[in-house]
């Protein structure tokens, strides 16, 4: 009977261990995409601010910011992909 238990708590601690890595990486993928596109949009107001105040370079840097969030943001996607690749064919 204890045995039966200890060996259901390995099996949901593995269990909790995958959910805290997939929720990781849902995080880091938000957070990237985010900040780049607050980032983005700073610059953006702050040089409309300073120059033009048109508008226009906030729609600009704002775009180049949803662009660049979206590759660094892919790109990480792709490289948990490579590593979990990785991890099962070593197994």
């Amino acid at each position: 009977m204890a045995e039966d238990r200890k060996n259901k708590q390995k099996v949901n601690s593995k269990e909790y261990v995958q959910l805290f890595r997939k929720t990781n990486i849902i995080t880091s993928f938000g957070i990237t995409v985010l900040s780049n596109i607050a980032i983005g949009g700073l610059i953006g107001y702050y040089l409309d601010k300073w120059t033009f105040n048109n508008k226009v370079l906030l729609f600009i840097f704002l775009v180049l910011g949803i662009a660049s969030g979206m590759y660094n943001g892919i790109r990480l996607l792709l490289k948990e992909v490579e590593k979990e690749d990785g991890k099962k064919k070593k197994y």
